[in-house]
């Protein structure tokens, strides 16, 4: 929403401005590997972001176990919460309201001649939020006949590189993050700090109807189709074209890797669903859908769905895998 007074503002500065949507905070894969940097920042402003648990209340190894913190919000409340969390840390906390605070910061930023500044942190943060493993455009799943969720993923990018005002949605769980590492586009709708799941299908079609004649990818878990998925009827009546990816790994798979980290495999229970065939489900509405088992059919899979100008699902089975948790080290 802010994102060209963020840029601005960065370029002004001539440090990060990052902005985090994700529950899984600093830990968010889009980010990259941008954890690692900002556990070396001296000094962190919060611009209408709460020390809230995306930052793990500001505690190492996070942050430095010295590192100071400046915040500026609208809720009094947040300064008063910040404050009890860090103490002395917290050596300035102004209460604005976000957009007039960086048009405040971008004036002072710009009227200062020259700025005390090292000149390699900027580029050095953005490499290390650009950062993905080179396997991933090669990698291939140890299931038969499933797609590696990474490869999968990384193959839609040709679709939002097709038009320059192309819409990703993202939502679910481990296969929301693998298209969040994955993926990119000039509007990015996900599925927010509170992490709900379920809403792909009604955001896509919303956005199908906001921009018509853009491409609209929206990926989904199979789990969270199961949500909305009748409002394919919607999509349908209503003529408005996008491509719903879902990843079909047959499980709750954000719930199955914290119950195996939490307990151990054999503890893993009541996470199973079928590989069902939510391609079918699309056809059945009267719109568009293929099955995919390799990574390498996803791209002409998906190309075919848009080409036929109908709301689709490209149900594409998947190895159930963890979300990235993308380090260089």
């Amino acid at each position: 929403r802010y994102a060209k007074q963020l840029h601005a503002l960065s370029k002004a500065l001539g440090v990060p401005v990052i902005a985090t949507e994700s529950p899984r905070g600093v830990g968010d894969p889009s980010l990259g590997a941008f954890a690692e940097v900002l556990a070396q920042s001296d000094c962190v402003l919060l611009l209408e972001k709460r020390l809230d648990f995306t930052l793990k209340f500001g505690n190492a190894p996070t942050f430095k176990a010295d590192a100071r913190f400046m915040q500026i919000d609208s809720e009094a409340t947040e300064l008063k919460r910040s404050e009890n969390a860090l103490g002395s840390r917290l050596e300035m906390a102004l209460h604005a309201d976000l957009s007039s605070s960086m048009d405040a910061l971008l004036h002072a930023a710009q009227s200062v001649p020259t700025k005390p500044q090292d000149a390699s942190w900027l580029p050095w943060v953005n490499e290390a939020i650009a950062y993905r493993p080179n396997t991933w455009s090669t990698a291939t799943s140890k299931t038969p006949n499933h797609a590696h969720p990474g490869r999968a993923m990384l193959a839609l990018q040709a679709i939002l590189d097709s038009h320059p005002d192309s819409v990703l949605v993202i939502d679910g769980g481990e296969i929301g993050q693998w298209a969040q590492a994955c993926l990119h586009a000039p509007n990015r709708v996900i599925n927010g700090v509170a992490g709900s799941i379920g809403a792909a299908l009604p955001f896509a079609t919303a956005a199908a109807f906001t921009k018509p004649g853009v491409p609209v990818v929206a990926v989904m878990g199979d789990g969270t189709f199961g949500f909305h998925s009748s409002e394919l009827d919607t999509a349908v009546r209503y003529q408005l074209p996008f491509i719903g990816v879902v990843g079909n790994d047959a499980c709750w798979n954000a719930e199955y890797q914290i119950q195996i980290r939490e307990y151990g495999q054999e503890r893993a229970k009541g996470c199973e669903l079928l590989p069902s065939r939510y391609d079918q489900v699309a056809l059945a509405f009267g719109g568009a859908g293929e099955l995919v088992t390799d990574a390498l059919d996803v791209l002409p899979a998906a190309q075919r769905l848009q080409a036929k100008g109908l709301p689709a699902i490209l149900n594409i089975l998947i190895e159930g895998l963890p979300a990235p948790n993308l380090k260089r080290s």
